[in-house]
């Protein structure tokens, strides 16, 4: 079967890698705080308040995202094919 030459189809994609920011989660109610601030000042009135179990926090990573550096780099969707054929003798 003679097959045509065919070109190699592709895109471009962003390069990145993924990270997160640092969040303050309070240990007792388990309360998520974008700044130490703000998880001190939750955990000083709970305790006010009397709920003596958000008493502390602790720094964890928060939700991951992309970092795009700006690059990009191919992906080949479907590879090129060099034709395909035969020869005939006549």
């Amino acid at each position: 079967m003679d097959v045509p030459a065919q070109e190699e189809v592709g895109h471009w994609e962003d390069v990145y890698w993924m990270g997160s920011d640092w969040v303050y989660q309070c240990n007792g109610c388990k309360t998520i705080f974008s700044t130490e601030d703000e998880a001190a000042d939750h955990n000083i009135n709970e305790c006010i308040n009397g709920n003596l179990t958000c008493g502390s926090y602790t720094m964890i990573g928060g939700e991951p995202y992309k970092h795009y550096t700006g690059e990009k780099y191919w992906v080949v969707d479907t590879p090129a094919q060099d034709e395909v054929g035969h020869w005939e003798y006549r």
